[in-house]
């Protein structure tokens, strides 16, 4: 077999490599854009599992939502129990557990930076989960809006200040 040969035969084959469907690469994911995503595993292991997230929000603090879910069918493989979800170490809200689990956080205040979300629990071996996430930087006045509201309590102490005091005289018959 010659060189040329060789290259033909391996590039053959990566083309048939991309032709031939593959099976999905199931897994963790997580899609963030800063301020509002996607999370999951649609491949939850049998027994224990433990999933940690990391999400990047940036440099500003602001206020953080998430919701997370899990859907069993009539199989008992496909349920998923969550034992523990945490965002930086603050549970989620319980709102519904069994064959259909739901648990949500709802305005976490968060600092800037990387933030964990931590799933585990446990699965039948055939089990998923998703969630949503939403982040928003918390208001913060600009300077300008500060020293205008500063400007208008000194305003309102001089008007007081040089408001003359009426002269009332309080007789008794």
């Amino acid at each position: 077999m010659n060189l040329s040969t060789g290259i033909r035969a391996i590039s053959m084959a990566s083309v048939l490599a991309l032709g031939v469907p593959s099976a999905a690469n199931a897994a963790t994911f997580l899609t963030f854009d800063g301020s509002d995503g996607v999370f999951g595993n649609d491949d939850v292991t049998s027994g224990t599992f433990s999933d940690t997230f990391l999400i990047d929000v940036g440099v500003d603090a602001g206020l953080f939502s998430a919701t997370l879910s899990s859907i069993a069918s009539g199989d008992p493989a496909s349920n998923v129990d969550f034992t523990t979800v945490t965002l930086n170490g603050v549970d989620f809200d319980i709102v519904q557990a069994g064959m259909i689990e739901f648990q949500t956080i709802q305005n976490a205040i968060v600092s800037g930076g990387i933030q964990t979300l931590l799933i585990s629990g446990t699965s039948g071996g055939n089990g998923s989960y998703s969630g949503t996430l939403a982040f928003e930087v918390a208001a913060v006045p600009e300077p300008a809006t500060w020293a205008f509201m500063i400007f208008g309590f000194g305003a309102i102490g001089g008007a007081m200040r040089r408001q003359r005091k009426a002269n009332v005289k309080v007789s008794y018959a």
